[in-house]
């Protein structure tokens, strides 16, 4: 690990000896075929006090916060994009075994012709989640706007569903309104969990409809892929019995 230090210090070392700390790191973001965003999670709680947390990912500085939890009860965004994913992975693999994106599956050794066909796909049955994975401008008080992940379980995608529909009578797509995410406590037996709540909260700026546009723009290496990241949530992947 190194320290915030030891940071400033070799980054000054770079530009006394004439290297362009800028370029460097585009180059470096260009060749990073693995490029992700940070994830907004939820913190699913026993007391049912659940809240939202963003995961930025490790990093080599000692120090930086790797999460960092929301205060807010209710989480704004601009929703950008949205795909629908699902995956079926095996104990500890860092890959799924096979997925889909938008019902169009992209593994080179599907389980099934199709995600219909799939028995792994029957809910409750099989072991392929479904999810829905949005892409937001989050609008959070003293942040910077960047875009971030929010994957949706399936317990929380009626709710998005439901919101869709309304946007639809309304004709609106999802980027014109600020979207609001809540979290509703459910007790299932010992489980307990919360599942997200959608409404919106008045329409977008021209400005924020600028950087939305722009953030779209910039996700192509993200989009068409699934990562682990966007199953790290309990129960996303099948475990093993002792």
């Amino acid at each position: 690990m190194l320290t915030k230090t030891d940071k400033e210090k070799i980054l000054e070392e770079l530009r006394a000896t004439d290297w362009d700390i800028t370029q460097e790191l585009e180059i470096l973001k260009q060749r990073i075929k693995k490029e992700d965003l940070p994830r907004l999670r939820i913190d699913h709680r026993d007391d049912g006090k659940h809240r939202f947390f963003i995961d930025y990912g490790e990093s080599y500085i000692k120090g930086d916060k790797q999460v960092a939890f929301l205060r807010v009860t209710e989480l704004k965004a601009i929703v950008f994009e949205e795909q629908q994913i699902r995956a079926f992975w095996q104990e500890d693999e860092d890959h799924p075994r096979c997925y889909a994106i938008d019902d169009s599956i992209l593994s080179t050794e599907p389980l099934s012709p199709t995600c219909e066909q799939c028995p792994e796909s029957n809910p409750g049955f099989g072991a392929c989640k479904p999810k829905v994975r949005l892409f937001v401008l989050p609008l959070i008080k003293n942040r910077e706007m960047q875009p971030m992940v929010l994957s949706l379980s399936p317990t929380s995608i009626k709710p998005w569903r439901d919101h869709q529909l309304r946007l639809k009578r309304s004709g609106l797509p999802p980027v014109a309104v600020i979207t609001t995410f809540g979290l509703e406590d459910i007790v299932n037996d010992s489980f307990r969990w919360a599942r997200v709540q959608v409404g919106i909260r008045g329409i977008v700026s021209r400005e924020h409809l600028i950087l939305a546009r722009k953030a779209q723009q910039g996700i192509d290496s993200i989009k068409n892929r699934v990562i682990l990241q966007d199953f790290s949530e309990t129960g996303d992947r099948i475990e093993t019995s002792d």
